[in-house]
């Protein structure tokens, strides 16, 4: 009687091929990457004037005054910073689209400093929220809300994944 086959073990940390929880949140955070690598691109466009100078001219053709008025006053904003602040923008941007694809990246291949990664970065940014939230009039909170409600539900889904996975540790440790 041939003995049974030993059960197929995979290594710590690879991931079945399953969309859980921590892969809804990296793709969340892949596509929050794909956005801001988006508008770094366009404020580096920003810098050059030509460009400026056909968006105010196009402005222009536009029927309607509230969306021509906005326009100018948005080139007139950016213009207003000057390149060196636009280009300090546009660092910043990429700077964060590297830290929001580690964070991404450690997420889908579910390893615990991805989690805690994750954790310390998206616990960093709730309290600027929350003043943010607070200083805003009050019919100019909606996105505000929004990133707040789901950046604390991720944060709550995560403290709730490294808790349960220490637990199965001290499981396994003590039984």
């Amino acid at each position: 009687m041939p003995e049974p086959a030993a059960p197929v073990q995979t290594p710590v940390g690879a991931p079945p091929g399953r969309i859980d929880g921590l892969r809804v949140i990296a793709l969340f955070k892949y596509a929050k990457a794909v956005l801001l690598i988006i508008t770094s691109y366009g404020v580096h466009k920003l810098l050059d004037p030509t460009l400026v100078e056909k968006i105010r001219v196009w402005s222009a053709t536009l029927t309607d005054r509230v969306d021509q008025r906005l326009i100018l006053r948005a080139l007139s904003w950016v213009e207003g910073l000057g390149a060196n602040r636009l280009q300090l923008v546009v660092a910043v941007g990429v700077a964060y689209t590297v830290v929001v694809l580690v964070e991404a990246t450690g997420l889908w291949l579910r390893r615990q400093w991805g989690k805690w990664f994750t954790v310390v970065l998206t616990a960093s940014l709730i309290p600027f929220e929350v003043w943010d939230f607070y200083s805003r009039p009050p019919g100019r909170r909606l996105t505000v809300a929004v990133t707040l409600t789901v950046n604390i539900i991720i944060l709550a889904y995560l403290i709730y994944v490294l808790r349960s996975g220490q637990e199965r540790r001290r499981q396994v440790e003590g039984g």
